[in-house]
């Protein structure tokens, strides 16, 4: 959460990016869904972030 928090203050000059990587099983495996939800509630609608797949971001051309 702390990254998450960091990434939405950055003042970035150049083009920055948040990746998050995972299997939903591992959520259950962990018990860990409460911290993705509030990840996520967090991180969304920030009208400065680009939300997309992994195409979209890492396949995108100019």
């Amino acid at each position: 959460m702390q990254l998450a928090e960091e990434f939405i203050q950055l003042d970035a000059t150049e083009p920055s990016i948040f990746y998050v990587w995972g299997h939903s099983y591992e959520f259950d495996v962990d018990g860990t869904w409460g911290k993705l939800e509030e990840f996520c509630a967090r991180i969304s609608n920030q009208s400065d972030i680009f939300y997309g797949t992994n195409s979209e971001v890492l396949l995108c051309s100019e």
